[in-house]
């Protein structure tokens, strides 16, 4: 079930136009370390 949310997640963030290469490569989504959306950069900044 992690795995259908965290590729909801996902689409969401892109469908939104949100930059998730913090977490997404295109081909594997990793949240081994916390990420934080930043808002004037419009994406995922990993944090740690």
């Amino acid at each position: 079930m992690r795995a259908y949310h965290d590729r909801a997640l996902i689409d969401e963030f892109q469908r939104r136009g949100i930059d998730t290469s913090a977490a997404y490569d295109g081909k594997a989504i990793s949240f081994v370390h916390p990420v934080r959306y930043n808002l004037p950069d419009n994406k995922l900044i990993a944090i740690g």
